[in-house]
This record gives structure tokens, sequence and C-alpha cells, in this order.
């Protein structure tokens, strides 16, 4: 899930904000930004842990140079078709035909900001660490579930900027996680979803 807010926020200056690869020190509030975001349990350690201490890894943080603060993070996955088809809830032939590729294939899985820098170009800059990872370790296609508040997507415009395009609306795509406690839906979550996707080679 990837969520970007409005509100002009600029406390951190990009100049004290240093930009590093996933470290276990990070962990802990990595999963607080996560709930504070979207809900309890979006994101949890055993799923990070098992997608980041792999040779494909696709994380970035954003830490503040003066006081070590974790300011956000950026998640991507490698996912093989089977576990795409569920994670999107899209038929594999589907996925196959609009990637090019039965493999690999990149997920978005979370751009978390804390609320208090937001619109400050961190989100951003990690988005496109992030998706240089993925071009750098030759997948074929990246695609994102951008969360939808009523009629508009918050992270629109930073997918839109690197060139991902929307593919359809999935209604209903997180609710089959029963630890997941949207922060939208005080539960369950029924909220609905646009999938963004795009070629990377």
């Amino acid at each position: 899930m990837l969520v970007l807010k409005n509100k002009e926020r600029k406390e951190e200056k990009n100049n004290e904000v240093a930009y590093l690869d996933f470290s276990r020190y990070f962990l802990n509030d990595m999963i607080k930004i996560a709930d504070s975001r979207f809900g309890e349990n979006y994101i949890k350690e055993k799923e990070i842990l098992k997608n980041v201490e792999t040779e494909n890894e696709m994380c970035k943080l954003a830490v503040n140079k003066i006081n070590g603060r974790l300011l956000g993070y950026c998640l991507f996955y490698d996912e093989d078709i089977n576990t795409a088809e569920k994670t999107f809830k899209i038929p594999k032939e589907e996925l196959i035909q609009v990637s090019g590729s039965s493999d690999n294939i990149c997920h978005l899985k979370s751009l978390a900001i804390s609320k208090d820098v937001e619109k400050s170009g961190i989100g951003q800059n990690l988005f496109g660490s992030c998706l240089e990872k993925a071009e750098n370790l030759d997948f074929s296609a990246g695609w994102c579930p951008a969360w939808k508040r009523g009629n508009y997507v918050p992270a629109a415009r930073i997918l839109n900027l690197y060139g991902f395009k929307p593919y359809k609306t999935v209604s209903n795509l997180w609710f089959d996680d029963k630890e997941y406690k949207c922060i939208e839906c005080k539960g369950p979550c029924v909220c609905e979803c646009d999938v963004y996707f795009k070629k990377l080679k």
C-alpha cells in the first residue's frame, strides 16, 4: 500500500536526511510508522525480514542525520506470479499478459512517511531509490496497490511522476488479512485500491 498526504510539512530539510539501505536497528520504527499511517498490523516483522534478507533486497530508509530518527521507508517485494495473483486479485494469465513476463515481477508493498515530514520530498526520494534498485536487479515489471480515498488516490502524483499508470480498481484488496485493522475502516479493510503498473524493461 502506498499513501501520501497533501499537507504542507517541511520540518526536515533534505540536506539533513540520510537515505540508507535496510537495517534491523530501524525495524520496530518501520512498523510503528506503518501502524500510524495504515493501521495496526498492515506490515509485520516476519514479513519484512523475509523480503529484505535476500539478494534481491529492495528497501530504503530515510533517517534524520542530526537525531537518528527514522522519517520513512520504502519497501518493494520480489514476487512470483502465483503470489502476485493473490496479492492483487488479478488472474495470473492477465498479469503475465500485461507484464510481458511470468517472472521478475516486483511489488511496492509500502511507502510510509511520518506525518510531520509530509510534502518534504522524502517520499519521492525513497520511491525513486527503490525503483532504481528494482531496475538494476532486472525486474521486468513493477506493480503498486494505491489506496483510494473516495475518488482520490493520494499516491497518484508520485506514481505518475515515475511512469506508473493506473491499470484497474480492485475492491477489498486487503480484506483477507484478518490481522490487519485498517485505520480508515477501524477493522477489516474494505477500501478500494487502484492498482498501478509499469514495465521496467
